[in-house]
């Protein structure tokens, strides 16, 4: 783990100009186009795709920035400085400490975790909520152990508000039918987080929450992407097979409560078949050998 102060001099010129200063929700709702444009053309390297990724991920922002957010909130692997600092700006009333990997030209501090690894680097019981928001799926050793965590760093009762890629949704229903990937983040990255390695169903996030001492309060699937395009005949088909309609739309969408504290991380059957994280053993092991030694 480590701190990563804020980029001064981004922090200040977003915070000095003049028509960033005005914006409101309503106003970003409005002209979140030109909204982009004016914060990114702060940023010395990455703008156009900076700007790119806050319009594909439009929908979610704002309706994320719309919550009520208040007391002392985790950002747990917010990697968009758009989305943090308009967390901040919209949520006067909050605070937010943000947990992610090193983003350049960050206007706000960071704390760098390995969060399948390394313990968050706050007291236990010491947030009221955890924004926990498209990252699980890039998860690739230990989603139990970030679960516990948060459990750990959340007060009694406090919220946790997650989102993932719905493995059930219709667009992967449509994939499959045009012989397309329903994992449209499939691919070999660079990086193994860089992929999305498991998308889960509503009902395995509610086995995960559940066996780390989270209530759930809603669970329910949302199109947050407008990736789907309606088609009569899908729906006639869904209509006529499937009992969870309700649960096919684009993004898994879970609030919850943290009714008790746990331990030790817990490994459920459904979703760890050998009732472990991963394990540092077989081709990964020779794969790390042969780097190391060359």
């Amino acid at each position: 783990m480590r701190t990563i102060e804020p980029n001064l001099q981004l922090r200040d010129a977003l915070a000095g100009d003049p028509v960033l200063g005005r914006v409101d929700l309503a106003a970003l709702q409005t002209q979140y186009e030109q909204v982009s444009q004016r914060f990114h053309s702060h940023f010395r390297h990455g703008r156009l795709a900076q700007h790119e990724n806050a319009m594909f991920h439009r929908i979610r922002y704002l309706d994320l920035l719309s919550r009520p957010w208040q007391g002392r909130v985790l950002d747990l692997g917010n990697d968009k400085p758009f989305l943090a600092w308009f967390l901040r700006r919209l949520h006067p009333q909050a605070s937010f400490d943000v947990v992610s990997y090193e983003i350049p030209e960050s206007p706000v501090q960071l704390f760098e975790v390995d969060i399948e690894r390394e313990p968050l680097p706050f007291e236990e019981n010491s947030f009221d909520q955890v924004i926990f928001t498209e990252v699980i799926e890039h998860l690739w050793r230990d989603p139990s152990y970030c679960i516990n965590q948060m459990n750990r760093v959340l007060r009694p009762k406090g919220s946790l508000y997650l989102t993932t890629p719905n493995a059930c949704d219709r667009h992967s229903l449509v994939c499959v039918l045009w012989q397309a990937n329903p994992n449209q983040r499939s691919g070999y990255y660079a990086t193994l987080e860089s992929g999305h390695l498991h998308l889960f169903t509503v009902a395995q996030i509610r086995c995960l929450l559940q066996a780390h001492g989270f209530d759930i309060v809603h669970e329910g699937t949302e199109d947050l992407y407008g990736h789907t395009r309606p088609d009569e005949n899908i729906e006639a088909m869904i209509r006529q097979i499937s009992p969870h309609r309700a649960l096919m739309n684009e993004t898994i969408v879970v609030e919850a409560s943290k009714g008790s504290s746990c331990g030790n991380p817990s490994y459920p059957l459904e979703i760890f078949p050998d009732g472990c994280p991963v394990q540092f053993k077989g081709a990964i092991v020779e794969f790390s050998r042969s780097r190391s030694s060359a």
